[in-house]
């Protein structure tokens, strides 16, 4: 997923606000982790490559897994896990909404 400043469908990036709210889509061939890290370095400014490293911080496999859809008919709509990485802190919902709003 490329985050860009537009808002595009559900996805928001305001960067005066150092915030931002975007969906990631399950369907997509890019992983979560991809969304996160775009969307930090959209919010930064920066390369994605600049970004701190998203294992140092959680394990990116786990957090894949924790919310990727089931493939019965039993969904994860519930549940949030939150973290900081560079000067952000996200918030991954099981609806695959992320929030990330610059830390205090």
């Amino acid at each position: 997923m490329t985050v860009t400043s537009d808002d595009n469908g559900r996805s928001r990036i305001d960067r005066e606000r150092k915030t931002a709210f975007v969906s990631h889509d399950w369907a997509d061939t890019d992983s979560l982790t991809s969304t996160i890290v775009s969307t930090v370095a959209a919010l930064s400014g920066s390369d994605p490559t600049e970004v701190e490293r998203l294992y140092d911080r959680i394990d990116p496999e786990s957090l894949e897994t924790l919310f990727a859809p089931t493939s019965g008919p039993a969904t994860r709509n519930t549940g949030q896990v939150s973290f900081r990485l560079d000067a952000y802190t996200i918030t991954v919902h099981a609806t695959g909404d992320i929030v990330v709003v610059r830390a205090a």
